[in-house]
């Protein structure tokens, strides 16, 4: 930078502008780096996470479930982005305040407002150009030595092509234009204001009323108090509070909404395949149901069956049976078919799509939604042991040609409203009713009254019982004795449960990346907010230190300004985003007391960390410094 220096013009100034403030420089650089290199690294880790698990389009399991981990992701990258977008204005804003006396004291001695203009801006350009440069250079190589030999920057992830490439192109772009746009404001509010104004930033940045109004508490010593009075005084305090707390809620959104959204998948897939139930069947429809149940997780293909067939049929009376065995709660008595389905959306009134009334002047005709393979399974409503998550409650006992179906078949054959959709089965139509969560067929399944799908078929019986048993080592037996006597298997559902449920927990692992890294980045925005807080009071430490104020004092001392204002921010952000991730992310969430406690000790912790380091690195810069290093 030494060369560089000697020129005349812009360039010049702001070399030697930049060399004579030093660390400060540095640390403007660095806090912008870090901003655009994990912000841009983990959008790609996001993208690329997508198109590996296959999330938006391919995925195995239910469309619904697919979808809420879509949804997340989608949301988990938008407040990433918020984040370091948000992070990259304070920053730059920070960076351009402290700069404001030397400004003042430019222009008081002559300098013309637009030649002065044009000369602050181009150094802060100089940091902004060189910060996103740096920035997105990194994230390119720590993300394609995490992803080698597999780096993909060009695959469609939903709407969007080459999602990769347009990451690492559009976020150093945003993150530029948003820094230049903040730092082009600044500096035109200075240098419009009065030379007396900006040289007496100092002052003009304290609030002298509250002065004599700090927190005192006696027993956390001198350090606290003045850590306080320093804090009361700071008119930036409530921008700087506001930044740390919106940073910290929508990184515990991140986090937290992972952690409900994870087990509330894994609620769905529970509540619709309990556990402690036994499956009975023939060998034949046995293994067939085993495929449907697993086809959730697994890609084996299916064989075809005669569903129907007079040997796979379990009579009333044989079903019955077992419901006399202690230890055998219920039985879910159920007839199962694959079958050619098609989907009609009735004919109806054009309706106000702002309003919702009927414009009864336009009737639009019937419409064929398409053809495909779906099972149908035909259920005893009052006996089930499924408690699936629906849109509008399951079958009742007096539903007849009524159908709920399987999430996999919404948007596609069964179109929305339901009360517009009709599906056409064994030459019959069936109205829909409402729509579930079902591992089932990996969610291409329809329910309806098993009176009716009997009647459809010809059959009076069904082909596969579920029974809810107790924990009770003795009922397994007995129902094996009973089943045998009858020429059926039995097996346990609880191993289809588990296949599942480790499916979703793998398929998580992966995702959990995400909030971790989120709060790492959170992590590293926030040193960065809070080493340009201390900067702003550099002046003050240095006297500190050259009146006395050993190193120990020197550390509480920025160990409590920084620990007050991330646990302020904390106090109110945790809440928020436990709120919010709870009421507002998924529907019907599963929530679990022990993961709320595990987030939120594991984000205290490590903001906590950022708060000791921020201190800990500015305190060793302290101790580097003379009076000398006074800013002028």
């Amino acid at each position: 930078m030494g060369a560089w220096g000697v020129l005349i013009g812009p360039l010049g100034f702001a070399a030697r502008s930049l060399r004579r403030r030093g660390f400060h420089s540095y640390l403007a650089f660095l806090g912008l780096t870090l901003t655009v290199a994990t912000t841009t690294f983990l959008l790609l880790l996001g993208q690329d996470l997508a198109s590996r698990l296959g999330v938006d389009s391919s995925m195995r399991s239910t469309f619904g479930i697919s979808w809420l981990i879509f949804a997340y992701l989608v949301l988990a990258l938008g407040l990433i982005g918020i984040v370091g977008l948000l992070s990259t204005s304070y920053l730059v804003s920070s960076m351009i305040s402290q700069r404001m006396r030397d400004i003042g004291v430019i222009k008081a001695a002559g300098a013309l407002p637009r030649r002065l203009l044009a000369y602050v801006i181009f150094e802060a350009l100089v940091v902004i150009v060189s910060s996103c440069f740096v920035g997105g250079l990194s994230a390119l190589l720590i993300y394609a030595s995490w992803s080698w030999p597999n780096v993909s920057l060009y695959k469609q992830v939903g709407p969007i092509a080459n999602a990769g490439a347009t990451i690492l192109i559009v976020v150093p772009l945003i993150s530029f234009l948003l820094s230049y746009m903040v730092a082009s404001f600044r500096v035109r509010r200075i240098v419009g204001a009065s030379s007396v104004s900006a040289i007496s930033k100092q002052l003009t940045n304290l609030d002298l009323k509250s002065l004599g109004k700090p927190l005192r508490i006696k027993w956390l010593g001198s350090a606290f108090n003045l850590a306080t009075r320093n804090v009361s005084r700071d008119r930036g305090f409530n921008k700087t509070l506001l930044s740390v707390g919106i940073c910290v809620c929508l990184s515990m959104i991140v986090l937290s909404g992972a952690l409900v959204s994870a087990n509330t998948s894994a609620s769905y897939v529970v509540r619709a395949m309990p556990p402690n139930v036994l499956i009975v069947a023939n060998s034949n429809v046995y293994n067939q149901y085993v495929n449907l149940a697993t086809s959730f997780s697994t890609n084996a293909p299916l064989s075809s069956l005669d569903y129907t067939n007079t040997s796979y049929i379990i009579t009333p009376q044989n079903a019955s049976a077992f419901r006399s065995i202690p230890g055998v709660e219920s039985v879910d008595t159920r007839l199962i078919t694959m079958s050619s389905i098609t989907g009609f959306v009735k004919a109806h009134f054009a309706g106000n799509q702002d309003t919702g009334e009927n414009i009864n002047t336009q009737i639009i005709p019937e419409a064929d939604t398409g053809t495909t393979q779906a099972l149908i399974v035909g259920i005893n409503a009052t006996s089930v042991v499924g408690d699936w998550y629906t849109s509008d409650g399951f079958l009742q006992s007096n539903d007849m040609y009524t159908m709920i179906a399987g999430d996999s078949l919404v948007g596609n054959i069964v179109q929305m409203p339901f009360n517009l959709s009709q599906v056409g089965a064994f030459g019959y139509r069936y109205d829909v009713k409402s729509a579930l969560v079902d591992p089932l067929n990996a969610g291409r399944v329809l329910y309806a009254p098993v009176q009716t799908v009997q009647k459809n078929l010809g059959v009076t019986g069904y082909n596969v019982l579920l029974l809810k048993v107790s924990s009770d080592p003795s009922v397994l037996p007995a129902v094996s004795k009973l089943a045998g006597s009858f020429g059926l298997l039995v097996g346990s559902q609880d191993p289809i449960l588990n296949s599942n449920l480790a499916f979703l927990n793998n398929t998580w692992s992966y995702l959990f990346l995400i909030p971790i890294l989120a709060l790492a980045l959170t992590c590293g925005i926030l040193l960065s907010y809070l080493a340009t807080n201390f900067s702003r009071r550099f002046n003050d430490y240095v006297v500190l230190k050259v009146l006395g104020a050993n190193v120990w004092y020197r550390l509480r001392l920025l160990l409590w300004e920084a620990w007050g204002v991330l646990a302020i921010a904390m106090l109110i952000a945790i809440p928020v985003a436990w709120g919010v991730s709870i009421f507002f992310l998924v529907p019907d969430p599963s929530v679990s007391l022990a993961d709320l406690e595990l987030s939120t000790l594991v984000s205290a912790s490590a903001l906590s960390a950022v708060s000791v380091a921020s201190a800990a690195i500015y305190s060793r810069r302290l101790g580097l410094t003379t009076v000398k290093d006074l800013r002028t």
